[in-house]
């Protein structure tokens, strides 16, 4: 299945962990606290609905929730997960002040004595390897400045 993220998912009663295999070969651990679940599981699915976006989750009483893919990757802090959020507010904030200011992609790729086309991969949030500089640059000219916290994990 295309773009599929989830490959397959177990669970563990005794435990109480739920472990999420994803198609990018990375999988995540997580105990049952951690999602708010007080009851056991019955089955877990890959809810091919959404495409594999998504589990389906059966309980012992027979309900049924669902959980987005990208769930058990927040709790465990996965590390390109965090990065990709990151990026996605940073180029949200960016994509924000450009359509406020009515400010064009031309006008900054000359400001920047750069291409079109790296204004256009640098404000795609799927693409994970930006030049930091450049978008601070972009920052700047839109009146924006980054703000980096770091804090001890959880």
């Amino acid at each position: 299945m295309k773009n599929q993220k989830i490959k397959s998912a177990s669970f563990n009663n005794r435990k109480k962990v739920l472990q999420v295999n994803y198609v990018s070969g990375k999988s995540a651990q997580v105990h049952y606290r951690q999602l708010g679940l007080k009851k056991n599981l019955a089955e877990v699915w890959v809810d091919k609905e959404t495409g594999g976006y998504s589990l389906g989750l059966r309980f012992e009483d027979q309900t049924e929730d669902y959980m987005p893919y990208d769930q058990p990757l927040a709790l465990v802090k996965d590390p390109e997960y965090m990065l990709q959020n990151h990026i996605e507010l940073v180029v949200a904030h960016i994509k924000a002040a450009i359509s406020r200011k009515k400010i064009s992609k031309r006008f900054l790729a000359e400001q920047l004595h750069t291409s079109d086309n790296q204004i256009q991969r640098l404000l795609n949030p799927k693409i994970l390897n930006k030049n930091l500089e450049q978008l601070y640059r972009i920052a700047t000219l839109l009146g924006l400045e980054f703000e980096w916290h770091i804090k001890k994990a959880i």
